[in-house]
């Protein structure tokens, strides 16, 4: 096999519709649970005063208004309107561009005023890309197989790896190798730890091993990536980073959930099929409430004497 073909057979591994059909589903889901449930502060910066709002690079470099009370409100109505036609098929592709521009926007709100979240990176990605995909995608098609799907999606799926693996190299970057034997974990346990971590605070060894072992699986993280052609090995990886995200969350309370959505494009989405699903839990449901027939008497024949 030659170096393009296999360059090729990785970026453009053809993937189902179906999957992208999935995707905008969960996406526009997403979009919708954020602004309420997952990060709720973004929607509060329409009262932080303006002189607190400190724009990232892109901000200044385009550059984007100052955000006020119109501004963030305005924003949140355009990133759900553009979410709901988008996710159910509608005209995908114009109104997962009007969603990209606006989130784009919403995520400079979001880390402009001192904190800058790394979770949003592959969502941000899988938003773009969305906006390339067919249009024509459908739930449960698993028989049309789109190359550009394939890239798409690949894409999506390196901004994942690149999530964890530029982690760990900030980590080196401003704490130096230091930073795993540092009481990083310590501090974070203390500050925000659940019953299921404040125990690890009686073992500080085991914390340094869980530092070192988190930079190693942040480090090691590209390797989903390589072995593409043995699904059943990446969907354990990825079923690996799935755990790893929720001991986190029982552990700290933090959550990636744009990250983990972002994530499930590794997934074969193309299997589910809600149609097909209501339409067996309706089968299944009519034959319970049926029951069993009751058999008729047979007709008694009179017999002479």
């Amino acid at each position: 096999m030659s170096v393009r073909s296999a360059v090729n057979g990785f970026f453009f591994e053809p993937v189902p519709l179906g999957r992208v059909a999935a995707m905008r589903f969960l996406a526009g889901l997403y979009v919708w649970i954020e602004w309420w449930a997952y990060m709720p502060f973004i929607f509060g910066h329409r009262f932080v005063p303006g002189e607190l709002y400190q724009p990232l690079f892109i901000g200044r470099i385009l550059p984007l208004p100052t955000p006020d009370y119109g501004l963030v409100t305005g924003t949140l109505v355009v990133m759900l309107a553009a979410a709901t036609p988008m996710m159910f098929g509608y005209r995908p592709k114009l109104f997962g561009w009007i969603l990209f521009a606006a989130y784009f926007e919403w995520m400079v709100i979001a880390n402009s005023y001192g904190k800058v979240d790394h979770a949003s990176f592959g969502f941000m990605t899988l938003l773009l890309v969305l906006c390339l995909m067919p249009s024509r995608a459908t739930w449960g098609d698993r028989e049309h197989l789109s190359e550009r799907v394939g890239w798409g999606f690949k894409l999506v799926q390196i901004a994942v790896v690149c999530t964890y693996f530029l982690s760990a190299w900030a980590k080196f970057r401003y704490g130096g190798w230091e930073w795993a034997n540092s009481g990083v974990f310590t501090w974070a346990i203390i500050r925000r730890g659940t019953v299921f971590s404040d125990w690890m605070l009686d073992f500080p060894g085991l914390l340094h091993f869980a530092q070192w072992g988190m930079i190693a699986f942040e480090l090691l993280s590209p390797v989903v990536l390589l072995v593409y052609r043995w699904k059943k090995v990446q969907y354990a990886i990825v079923a690996f980073f799935y755990c790893f995200h929720v001991a986190v969350f029982a552990a700290l309370g933090i959550s990636f959930l744009p990250h983990l959505v972002a994530m499930a494009c590794f997934l074969p989405l193309e299997r589910v099929d809600p149609r097909e699903i209501a339409r067996k839990t309706k089968a299944r449901f009519a034959s319970r409430g049926s029951g069993p027939t009751a058999r008729e008497p047979e007709p008694q024949v009179e017999t002479g004497p």
